[in-house]
């Protein structure tokens, strides 16, 4: 049975930034970000405002002839959604993930003043919500051929490159 998880979603988008006032003035302007596991020590990052829905445990139904890259659907709010693996979708010889523990629901828009549309990103861990400054801006990690296609920017968390998906980009082209 899925248990949506939006109020953890809720409660950490109000949650109390992981950094002073005194931190954020020597540093400069900070946004928050939700930084999300998608392979083990690997990470991305989503704007928060894309993040709507936490599924703890997705029924997922298989769909013959997918992308290597797609776990299947899910039912959410009365709709079919697809649910992607990210690690199998940026490095093509991974398998996907069968059963990821959580499936984030993710929003986005295929034309701007458009509906939104709804998608979703296996994960086994809970995405957590963190505080980045312009200073933290990196490169993009050379590991994919498909970050330059699918990241908005880039930043340095904890000594690693963390690209910030654009969920339009990820979902409009690769469902």
């Amino acid at each position: 049975m899925n248990v949506e998880m939006e109020t953890y979603l809720n409660a950490a988008a109000s949650a109390e930034p992981a950094f002073s006032a005194a931190e954020a003035a020597e540093s400069g302007p900070q946004v928050a970000a939700r930084l999300i596991e998608y392979a083990r020590g690997r990470y991305i990052a989503l704007p928060p405002h894309t993040t709507y829905a936490l599924l703890e445990h997705p029924e997922v139904v298989g769909v013959p002839g997918a992308a290597h890259y797609a776990c299947g659907l899910l039912t959410w709010q009365n709709m079919r959604l697809p649910l992607i693996d990210l690690h199998a979708l940026l490095h093509a010889d991974t398998e996907p993930s069968i059963a990821p523990r959580y499936a984030l629901i993710v929003a986005y828009q295929s034309a701007a003043r458009g509906p939104l549309a709804y998608g979703a990103i296996g994960l086994a861990a809970l995405p957590q919500t963190i505080a980045i400054g312009d200073e933290a801006q990196c490169a993009l990690p050379g590991d994919s051929k498909l970050w330059p296609l699918l990241a908005l920017s880039c930043f340095q968390h904890e000594g690693q490159a963390v690209p910030i998906l654009d969920t339009a980009r990820l979902f409009a082209a690769h469902h």
